[in-house]
């Protein structure tokens, strides 16, 4: 027990002589399924983001580091692209008690989903449970919120994106707030080669989301699969978006009320496009 003591007690110290004036960022990459051949370029990414935003950011594969000292000195948890159960039962009640009290957690590819199957808080937390994908594939993005600051770089609400697109044992939409779907119409959603069985075609597809759950904040991505797209200008956007919007105070509630007015409108001028397109058809039939 003496080693556990002192290996608290220098994890500790580390975050200690952190500089309290940045951004203090924990990552962990620790896997116990599937490891993803880009995590190691996915930490060089993040390392680079960290020096152009000014973040102090910590890599880990030790979930050691998941206690009260350590946690209670940092602003986001990263989850990049861990499998399975990587938590012990005090390391997962030491990260509950620090994302109930005001902490912020960015999921990326499978940190969300395919992570921590066993525990049904991080379940409910996440929102959706990982069931298979095709082959890494082009597809066509949705783009349904321009203004976030994780999209919008996009400039648009339709684009062309290569990756591996994880299909979920249920839509998480009722729950969450979406800010990036999948047209499966732009790519063989049925092409599953790998999980016999399995139905991946949802329909209404998101893939990034956010919410406010139990006092803490979650961005949850999908993306990010391949080596590569952790060089692509777009996606290092994307994710530094995202932390931007987890250290933020801004709140959902605003965006709840912007995006359900948007729907609204766009609501009421399809139905006004729709009723003119019907007096004309009317009138041509009686001309």
């Amino acid at each position: 027990m003496k080693w556990l003591f002192a290996l608290s007690l220098i994890l500790t110290t580390a975050f200690a002589m952190a500089d309290a004036e940045k951004l203090n960022i924990l990552t962990i990459s620790k896997t116990a399924g599937f490891r993803h051949e880009s995590i190691p370029n996915a930490i060089k990414a993040f390392s680079e983001m960290a020096q152009e935003n000014n973040w102090s950011i910590t890599f880990t594969e030790d979930s050691a580091y998941f206690n009260d000292n350590i946690l209670d000195k940092v602003d986001v948890v990263v989850f990049l692209m861990t499998t399975q159960t990587i938590f012990n039962e005090a390391e997962k009640a030491a990260f509950q008690r620090y994302f109930r009290n005001g902490g912020r957690l960015l999921a990326v590819h499978s940190g969300g989903t395919d992570t921590e199957y066993e525990w049904p808080w991080y379940r409910e937390l996440i929102g959706a449970e990982f069931i298979g994908h095709p082959p890494v594939c082009e597809v066509e993005l949705i783009i349904e919120d321009c203004e976030h600051p994780s999209t919008r770089h996009f400039e648009c609400d339709r684009i062309k994106w290569e990756d591996e697109i994880y299909s979920f044992d249920q839509n998480p939409r009722e729950f969450v707030d979406v800010l990036i779907s999948v047209d499966e119409e732009s790519y063989d959603v049925d092409h599953n080669p790998w999980f016999p069985g399995v139905n991946l075609r949802m329909g209404d597809h998101p893939l990034t989301w956010v919410r406010e759950f139990e006092g803490g904040k979650l961005f949850h991505t999908a993306l990010g699969h391949t080596k590569e797209i952790y060089d692509h200008p777009d996606f290092r956007k994307h994710l530094s978006g995202a932390v931007e919007w987890l250290a933020s105070e801004e709140s959902l509630a605003n965006n709840h009320q912007d995006n359900a007015c948007q729907y609204a409108q766009h609501k009421r001028e399809f139905v006004e496009e729709i009723a003119l397109a019907k007096q004309h058809v009317t009138h041509t039939e009686t001309d």
